[in-house]
């Protein structure tokens, strides 16, 4: 949780924003975020997002010293679907290569199945366990869509208003970018593939 609190600070100060300024834009409060930044709070994947989306990158850069350029909110290349480039090339991701991430002093981990965030979606395994949940606050990505299936367990799912909860077998698709969130409910372990679109997480 250090590493991610000293990487938080590192692109926080690369952009020379204040601990203040950055609160304000995230809508986080200064006390949480020097927390986090100090190693001492547990961000959400929530919170993740809203600092990764003011940083202009993705969650995953968060847990990487390494910011790709490719990987900016401000180079998502914007086409029509005629307009669309795809990859031409064969990949294989072996189970025991994945690009993982696990979420600070929680049980929430992900695993990419697509080979990189270089593509025209992505395709994210994630673990939890009941309790477990993205957030107080919903989150809200950039336009695009997500798709979830649920392997195994029990999740509710809220999107705005609405509540549902998803069972093993079940799956959803809906607009990423409005408010929407999770929580682990039921007994014993939750698997879900997540299917997003453009490739932000």
């Amino acid at each position: 949780m250090e590493n991610l609190g000293e990487r938080i600070r590192e692109e926080r100060r690369r952009r020379k924003l204040t601990l203040e300024q950055l609160s304000h834009k995230t809508n986080l409060s200064k006390s949480f975020l020097s927390q986090v930044e100090r190693g001492l709070a547990q961000p959400s994947i929530s919170s993740l997002k809203k600092i990764s989306r003011e940083f202009g990158i993705s969650v995953v850069n968060l847990f990487t010293s390494e910011v790709n350029p490719h990987n900016r909110l401000g180079s998502l290349p914007i086409t029509s679907k005629n307009e669309a480039s795809y990859v031409e090339d064969f990949r294989v991701v072996r189970a025991n290569r994945r690009k993982s991430l696990t979420l600070p002093g929680s049980k929430v981990s992900y695993d990419l199945l697509t080979p990189d965030l270089h593509r025209q979606l992505e395709v994210m395994y994630m673990r939890i366990v009941p309790g477990e949940h993205s957030g107080e606050e919903p989150m809200v990505d950039l336009p695009g869509e997500k798709f979830g299936l649920v392997l195994k367990g029990t999740l509710e799912f809220r999107f705005k208003d609405e509540v549902q909860q998803i069972s093993a077998g079940d799956s959803i698709y809906f607009p990423a970018h409005f408010p929407h969130s999770w929580r682990g409910v039921g007994e014993g372990p939750i698997e879900v593939i997540w299917v997003l679109t453009p490739p932000w997480f």
